[in-house]
C-alpha cells in the first residue's frame, strides 16, 4: 500500500519516517510550505508533490496530517478521491469530520497514537509498541487495523462516539501531569529549595515507573491512603485559591483510589475534612 502525507508537520513527519523504517512505502508529502515537505520526503525517499491532486493519484492511503480546524476544509477542497482511502491522526476528531468521503467514492478512518509527539525528529522512536486508536469505514478500517498489528503496534477499535472522552483521558494523564509538576515546582520555590526541583522530578518519575509496575491502586502512597486527617488539614491549611481547590479535588479523587486498595479502612472522616 502506498502511503501519502498532505501536511509536513510533527505527527506527519514522525509517522512518515516510522513507515519507511518499519518497511512501508512512502511516496510523499504534500504541503503549503514546500520547504518541512521537501525535508520529510527526502527522509523517506519520497518525493515533495508541488499539489495534493498529484500525491493522492500516487497514493493509496492518504493522511491529512494538519491541524484539526483544517482537515475537515483541506479534505473538501480535494479532488481525485475516488477509491482512496483518507486519515487524519486528530485525538479529539472521528473520521466524520471528513465529511463526504463516501459519496465521492473514497473511505475515512481516524488513527491516533496515543503520545504525545514533541519534536519531530525525536518522537518517532516513541512511537514503537505506541497504541493506536483507530475508528471509521470498513473495510478500509480493517485493513489499517491490519497493517498497524503488522508493524508490532497495539490497536483497538474506538466508538466515534467516545472519540472526545477518549481524548480527555490522554490530556488529563499527559497535560494535567505537567500542570501538577509545575504546582510543585511553585511549592517547593515557596519553601525556598528551587534547587531540590532534580529530586521531585525523580519522585515524579519514579511514581510513574510504579504505576505502569503495579498499576495506580497499588502505586498509591501518602497520607490520603493512610487516611492520615492531621496531615491533609494540614496541607489544606498552607494552601489558598486554585491550589486549595485543585488538592481538594484530586484528593478526593485519591480516596477512591485509596478505598479500592484498602476495602476495610474507613475513609469517611478524611472525606469530610475535604468537603
Amino acid at each position: 500500500m502506498d502511503i501519502g502525507f498532505i501536511g509536513a508537520g510533527k505527527v506527519g513527519f514522525c509517522l512518515g519516517q516510522y513507515f519507511n523504517e518499519k518497511g512501508l512505502r512512502v511516496v510523499g508529502y504534500a504541503s503549503k510550505s514546500p520547504e518541512p515537505a521537501q525535508e520529510a520526503a527526502n527522509l523517506v525517499g519520497g518525493r515533495y508533490f508541488s499539489d495534493s491532486a498529484s500525491l493522492i493519484e500516487a497514493a493509496d492511503l492518504i493522511f491529512l496530517t494538519v491541524p484539526d480546524g483544517q482537515i475537515g476544509p483541506v479534505f473538501a477542497s480535494l479532488a481525485g478521491k475516488k477509491g482512496k482511502i483518507f486519515a487524519h491522526c486528530s485525538g479529539s476528531l472521528s473520521s466524520d469530520v471528513l465529511a463526504g468521503a463516501k459519496e465521492a467514492g473514497a473511505q475515512a478512518i481516524s488513527m491516533h497514537p496515543l503520545m504525545a509527539i514533541s519534536d519531530k525528529y525525536r518522537s518517532k522512536e516513541l512511537l514503537e509498541g505506541a497504541f493506536l486508536a483507530i475508528e471509521g469505514d470498513e473495510p478500509a478500517l480493517t485493513l489499517v487495523k491490519d497493517l498497524v498489528l503488522s508493524l508490532g503496534n497495539e490497536t483497538q477499535t474506538l466508538d466515534k462516539s467516545k472519540k472526545a472522552l477518549y481524548h480527555c483521558a490522554a490530556s488529563v494523564v499527559s497535560n494535567f501531569a505537567v500542570a501538577l509538576a509545575f504546582l510543585g515546582e511553585e511549592l517547593l520555590a515557596s519553601c525556598g529549595l528551587s534547587a531540590a526541583n532534580p529530586a521531585l522530578l525523580r519522585l515524579f518519575l519514579n511514581n510513574a515507573k510504579n504505576i505502569q509496575a503495579y498499576g495506580p491502586v497499588a502505586a498509591l502512597t501518602g497520607p490520603v491512603e493512610r487516611g492520615d486527617e492531621a496531615t491533609v488539614a494540614n496541607h489544606l491549611q498552607v494552601l489558598s485559591g486554585e491550589d486549595k481547590e485543585l488538592y481538594r479535588l484530586l484528593a478526593k479523587k485519591l480516596i477512591k483510589v485509596a478505598s479500592l486498595k484498602r476495602p476495610t479502612q474507613d475513609y469517611a472522616p478524611l472525606a469530610k475534612i475535604l468537603e
